[in-house]
């Protein structure tokens, strides 16, 4: 069983290789993304995640995600992050925090700024 620390690299790995299979393999069936500042859920299930980084790949081909620093409590990771490659000449400062229970992604959440 993939530890929570695991759980993350793969996600990142896999999402810096335009790997959707990969990426997919260590959420679990019931995800749900939620905006971290209201709480609320943008994407629920496996299938609509699947298919909303489909096309975030297929559309960025110059896609990438550094990790800036990452803290490990207990089942939880948060991720500070780095993306370039959704708009041109900008950067996105991400946190995203990993619920992960039994190998699997279940609930994550995501903060993100441009500049």
């Amino acid at each position: 069983m993939r530890s929570p620390v695991d759980c993350a690299q793969a996600q990142l790995d896999a999402y810096n290789n335009r790997d959707i299979h990969g990426f997919m393999a260590v959420y679990h069936d019931d995800i749900q993304l939620l905006d971290l500042r209201t709480g609320e859920p943008f994407c629920q299930g496996l299938e609509a995640m699947t298919q909303r980084y489909l096309t975030l790949f297929a559309n960025c081909p110059d896609l990438h995600c550094d990790l800036v620093s990452r803290i490990v409590c207990g089942n939880i990771v948060i991720d500070e992050e780095l993306v370039t490659g959704i708009h041109a000449d900008k950067k996105v400062h991400a946190t995203a925090i990993y619920d992960v229970h039994d190998g699997t992604i279940r609930r994550a959440w995501f903060v993100r700024e441009e500049s």
